[in-house]
Formats: C-alpha cells, sequence, structure tokens
C-alpha cells in the first residue's frame, strides 16, 4: 500500500548520551513550522503537486505523481508496467482504481481513512488545538542516529501518529501510525530525509517505508514539487460522478 513508506531505525549509544532536555510541546511544534517554511506560508499554500517514482524491491517500480489541493483534495497515481493505480478524495468521495479493475471504485472505510488523512497539506501540529488535535510530549528518543523529539499526535477521529522532530535541524525524520489494513491493525512507518527546498517550503525527497512486521517495502524519491501551480478540481473527482 502506497501510503506504508519503508526505513531502518538506527540507535547509537553516542546519540543516546546527547539526548537533549525536554522542550515545551509548543516551542518544539514552533521550530518544526519554521523549519518548514512558517506557519503562514503553510496556511497560504493552495496546492501542491509532487512528481517522483517508486521502488517496492524485486524489480518492481513506477512513476509516481501526487497532487493536492485545498480543502483536503489529493489524488495520487502511480504508473506501473501491468497499469496505473489511482487513489484520490475529491473532498466527498474517497475512490480508486488499480491494474486488472474494471474501472474506479468507492475505496473501503479503512483504506479511505488513510487517503483523506494523506490530503492533509497543513500537517496536525499547525494550529492543532483549534483543529481539536491532541499533541503531547513522549520525550526525547532517537531517529536516524540522531536525538528526537517524539511526539504523539491523536486527531479527533481518534486516529494515533507519532512524529519524530530532529532535535537540531527540527525537521520531520521519522512517522508510526496506527492504521487497519484488509480490516486488520496495522503499524506504517516512515523515514524522511533529503529535505529540499520549493516555494518557500522544505520537502523530504527521500521516503522509505514499510509495515511492521509485514514483509515489503517502498521507496519514494521526488524528483520535482510545483506549489501553487492550479490543479483542475477534475482530478480529484471520481469519473462519471456529479
Amino acid at each position: 500500500m502506497r501510503s506504508a513508506w519503508f526505513g531502518l531505525l538506527v540507535i547509537s549509544t553516542a546519540a543516546a548520551a546527547q539526548t537533549p532536555a525536554p522542550l515545551p510541546v509548543d516551542t518544539i511544534v514552533g521550530r518544526y513550522l519554521a523549519a518548514r517554511g512558517g506557519a503562514d506560508r503553510i496556511r497560504n499554500t493552495k496546492e501542491i503537486r509532487m512528481v517522483g517514482h517508486m521502488e517496492f524491491g524485486q524489480g518492481a517500480n513506477g512513476i509516481d505523481t501526487i497532487e493536492m489541493a485545498r480543502p483536503g483534495r489529493i489524488r495520487t497515481a502511480v504508473h506501473l508496467a501491468e497499469g496505473t493505480l489511482i487513489q484520490a478524495y475529491d473532498g466527498r468521495t474517497v475512490w480508486g482504481t488499480y491494474p486488472g479493475d474494471s474501472g474506479p471504485h468507492a475505496l473501503d472505510t479503512g483504506t479511505a481513512k488513510n487517503v483523506i488523512a494523506g490530503g492533509d497539506m497543513d500537517g496536525p501540529l499547525l494550529d492543532y488545538r483549534a483543529r481539536g488535535i491532541q499533541v503531547t510530549l513522549i520525550g526525547p528518543d532517537t531517529a536516524q542516529g540522531k536525538p528526537a523529539w517524539a511526539l504523539r499526535v491523536i486527531r479527533p477521529d481518534s486516529t494515533v501518529d507519532t512524529y519524530f522532530i530532529d532535535a537540531a535541524s527540527y525537521e520531520l525524520t521519522r512517522w508510526q501510525g496506527n492504521r487497519v489494513a484488509d480490516g486488520l491493525p496495522v503499524i506504517y512507518e516512515t523515514y524522511f530525509s533529503d529535505y529540499r527546498r520549493y516555494g518557500g517550503m522544505l520537502f523530504p525527497c527521500r521516503l522509505e517505508s514499510h509495515t511492521l512486521n509485514r514483509p515489503g517495502s517502498q521507496l519514494i524519491i521526488v524528483d520535482s514539487v510545483a506549489v501553487d501551480l492550479p490543479v483542475s478540481d477534475q482530478r480529484f473527482k471520481l469519473p462519471n460522478s456529479h
């Protein structure tokens, strides 16, 4: 599944020895938002289009395009040798089509929840209190061998995620989320690196993911990002819908 991104956690004694003193949650969140480009820049972004490629292992790969537009709309298309996989949300319906399908169709509740969460351009930390999101500090941790802050994030729909914010750069370096896939609870894990700036905002251009205790992994390499390039409303709508 596209929502799951692969990574390897490296914990070193040297990194643990550099554990920083605890900071207030709002200080960590504020520095994280500043690293992304600032709260105002994030709020004022209307559309994002990312183009890259995915590697699934065992030689499978494809071209990946993600388009997002307010309010909360998203369309992901992965072009594979056997066909195109699409997952989209138009603000009302979550739909998709997979290689071999007879046509686009509404997605199951678990997958739909993941797709809708992916369309949140702001991320849960921006204006979290006003949006009814709970953010608490779990404590200092490590991610990719470096000291990090672990934040527990609980959305109004009870989705529980853990965000690991680098203690020096304040970039998001690791994410872990509890989800449902094929009717079963799973834990997705993502590692973010190779940050680059587009349109005044910082984007991770290398995303590695996997599902804990399940085989398989995915690597996403982002080749380009367009910020506020207009995206047609029709891109998000379920074909033949009114």
